[in-house]
């Protein structure tokens, strides 16, 4: 039994030293401004196999997954797995993507609470809490030591004897500067401390140099300013020589991605219109004739005599007839016979036109005789002596030849005009249904028609109708492209056209214009030039190796200057459109005399 509780005590000692003798987790933290060459160095000075950086956020190795590829090759060629612990939301989505486990909580004392690290590929990867003794930090990490506390009352009188204190019986006197004999006995001579009195000048001196140097430093180190700056852009406009080629008849060739080659599709549609056409053809039937009374006036010397239904008519071709026959007394011109008879409109005019409304006169109206020569029509004439009336409308409407041929011609020009806009509609469907972008490609000659149709009811002519229905059907086609492929071949060579000494701002997708070339329908190509437009603007980002530059020349030009010194200085460069300048304190009448102390900020 003793041999048997021997080798039970046994066991836990040989887990402690199992433990022990496990590799040990290392947890490193890195700085913000840590560069990957940086990091490598620490890794590889490490003896651990499994090491965990805790990376602070905004760290520079989080700025591009390039940093993050090739520490992981680093540390792979290290023989070492590298684990990430971040609150920084983008650097934690690019250590995923490139592959490290990474966790995502930092509490308590800056230590890393690895809760989303739920990995356990063996025994040696689990991470307890810092205070465990399994995870020690590294061989250097303060230990708790073995040896008695002192207290500092211990320290004093363990060590009295050697500190400068000065006994009440060794001062010296201020006359001969020997020590005063104490007559106390040697129980009551114990050793204390003497406190003397600063010197109040001296102190007065050290408090205002302090407040001299403190006063100093603030004004170099406190004051601050901002740079507001915008870059100086133009507009860059870039046209490009661009071929659209029908995709089945050039498959072949669009396989191969030929360069400023893009892929057109053809689209053919049927537009079917029905339209109601109006009759113009009148007649006029079961009209009221207007009448009212006239005054006949003969200037010649002799009677003149008028058979019944001679006709009187009004400059605008309105007719009206006498229905008796009557004889005009002879007169002169100064003084010309008269008779007052009834006239009667006729139920069409002159022109063939009805009369109906038209034939109530008002008074006063004149009249002359169609049927007399010019010279007798001056000599017998007639005038309105009161309203006309009685005259009514009734015309009945019918169709005629000129209708159908009118509704005929409407049609087949109905039909091409609305071709674009079908085709066009046509297109918006396609790109609904297959999540596409394509755009009809607009231009003279770019839409086919076929041969319009039109049919209307036989045996219409002649008709009493007030309308009749008019359909017609024609076959179009036209040539959509994708407008995506056609803005990615305008993009790349606007990127390319740049000033290599700006940046392009934006490029405006709205301004694509085009003309059309060449039409090619045998090998089914269209050559258009394309033009877009973008903005090119100098490149003053202090993230950018130009603007970095830019930036120091700047800040070392303008370091202690007056504000509108420096705001004219900066305005004549030629990368700036224009400068703003923000100081603190905002009475400051310079800026800050330390380059440090200006911030810059750009706005676009």
């Amino acid at each position: 039994m003793a041999m048997q509780k021997r080798k039970i005590q046994a066991k836990p000692e040989q887990e402690v030293k199992k433990s022990k003798a496990r590799p040990v987790k290392k947890i490193l933290y890195l700085e913000i401004d840590d560069e990957v060459t940086t990091i490598y160095d620490k890794l590889s000075r490490l003896k651990f196999k499994n090491i965990y950086l805790v990376v602070p956020q905004r760290a520079v190795l989080f700025q591009s997954a390039i940093n993050l590829k090739i520490l992981k090759r680093k540390a792979e060629d290290l023989d070492k797995k590298v684990f990430i612990v971040t609150n920084d939301s983008t650097g934690f989505n690019l250590a995923k993507r490139v592959g490290f486990e990474v966790f995502d909580k930092v509490e308590g004392h800056g230590h890393p609470a690895l809760v989303s690290g739920k990995f356990k590929e063996n025994a040696e990867n689990e991470i307890t809490p810092l205070k465990a003794s399994v995870n020690s930090l590294s061989d250097a990490s303060p230990s708790r030591r073995d040896e008695k506390k002192f207290s500092i009352s211990d320290l004093v009188k363990k060590t009295g004897e050697k500190l400068q204190i000065l006994p009440k019986n060794l001062i010296l006197s201020k006359k001969d500067s020997t020590p005063v004999n104490s007559k106390k006995k040697e129980g009551q001579s114990k050793s204390s401390l003497v406190l003397i009195a600063p010197n109040k000048r001296a102190l007065f001196t050290l408090v205002a140099v302090s407040l001299i140097l403190l006063l100093a430093i603030s004004y170099i180190a406190l004051p601050g300013a901002t740079l507001v700056l915008t870059p100086k852009s133009n507009v860059i406009e870039v046209p490009k020589n661009v071929i659209l080629a029908d995709v089945d008849k050039n498959r072949a060739e669009l396989d191969v991605r030929p360069a400023n080659t893009i892929p057109s599709y053809k689209i053919t549609t049927q537009i079917d219109k029905v339209f109601t056409f109006p009759a113009t053809g009148k007649d006029a039937q079961g009209g009221k004739s207007s009448s009212g009374k006239v005054k006949i006036q003969n200037t010649s010397n002799n009677d003149w005599p008028l058979i019944p239904k001679t006709r009187f008519q009004t400059a605008d071709g309105l007719v009206f007839r006498i229905d008796k026959q009557v004889s005009v007394p002879a007169g002169t011109v100064d003084k010309p016979g008269e008779l007052e008879v009834t006239v009667v409109a006729d139920a069409v005019d002159a022109f063939g036109q009805p009369v109906g409304e038209k034939g109530n006169l008002k008074a006063g109206v004149k009249f002359f005789l169609p049927a007399l020569s010019a010279e007798n029509q001056k000599k017998i004439f007639a005038t309105s002596t009161t309203d006309f009336a009685g005259g009514v409308t009734n015309i009945v409407k019918f169709i005629s030849k000129e209708d159908l041929a009118a509704a005929k011609a409407k049609m087949e020009t109905d039909l091409k005009a609305s071709a674009e806009a079908e085709l066009k509609a046509i297109v918006t469907k396609k790109n609904e249904a297959q999540s596409t972008r394509l755009a009809l490609l607009i231009g003279k000659g770019l839409v086919e028609y076929g041969t319009p149709k039109v049919t209307i009811p036989p045996n219409l002519e002649g008709q009493k109708l007030e309308s009749f229905d008019v359909k017609g059907n024609l076959v179009i086609s036209g040539i959509a492209y994708d407008l995506d492929e056609l803005l990615g071949v305008l993009k790349k060579e606007i990127r390319l056209k740049k000033n290599p000494e700006k940046t392009l701002a934006s490029i405006d997708e709205d301004s694509l214009t085009y003309k059309i070339v060449n039409v090619d329908k045998d090998a089914a190509k269209v050559t258009i030039t394309a033009t877009i437009q973008g903005i090119e603007e100098y490149e003053i980002s202090p993230k950018k190796e130009n603007g970095d530059r830019l930036i120091k020349k700047i800040k070392e030009s303008i370091v202690g200057k007056k504000i509108d010194e420096a705001r004219d200085f900066i305005q004549n460069l030629p990368e700036i459109e224009k400068a703003e300048v923000k100081t603190w304190p905002a009475w400051a009448p310079t800026l800050p005399s330390v380059p440090d102390n200006i911030q810059v900020e750009i706005k676009h």
